[in-house]
């Protein structure tokens, strides 16, 4: 992946924003555990937790998602990136998978239209912090010494 920047003048607000969405994730998937801790754990209809409906298994989705996201952000290193080139797309195929089972009785994370944009949304957002939070492999640019540069070089050589 050569052809994507590094050290974009913005990767930091990427990185923010990965370490944002991913805390929020963990918190609306430990409040969905919580509120809809007495029901089935795979329940079809599921509770209303911050204007989503939820179930145990979307709580616990949602809670190990943005873990990953949030560590990986944390540890930066390109690590961030690595992490989020997959999770966005992960997030759009489990959204499409979910898009498929909103009226089927096998819709185990108590999809709905809104999560599914939700899943989206985030899925984009990772992937663009994904291309562009990328950091060159060392701190310092290293530049040839006075000495190394001053040796003649003959008139009409080849470069």
């Amino acid at each position: 992946m050569s052809h994507l920047p590094v050290d974009h003048p913005l990767r930091g607000l990427y990185r923010g924003l990965t370490i944002v969405t991913g805390a929020a994730s963990i918190a609306y998937g430990a409040i969905a555990l919580i509120q809809t801790s007495g029901g089935s754990f795979t329940d079809n209809e599921g509770e209303k937790v911050w204007g989503m409906v939820a179930n145990p298994a979307a709580g616990v989705f949602w809670i190990v998602v943005g873990g990953i996201a949030l560590l990986a952000a944390l540890a930066g290193r390109n690590i961030d990136a690595k992490v989020n080139s997959v999770l966005g797309p992960v997030l759009w195929v489990v959204g499409t998978i979910g898009l498929i089972f909103i009226r089927n009785g096998d819709n185990f994370l108590a999809f709905t239209v809104t999560s599914v944009c939700v899943m989206y949304l985030l899925g984009t957002l990772w992937f663009t912090a994904a291309l562009y939070s990328g950091v060159s492999g060392s701190a310092t640019v290293r530049r040839p010494s006075h000495a190394a540069s001053s040796e003649k070089e003959p008139v009409g050589a080849a470069h």
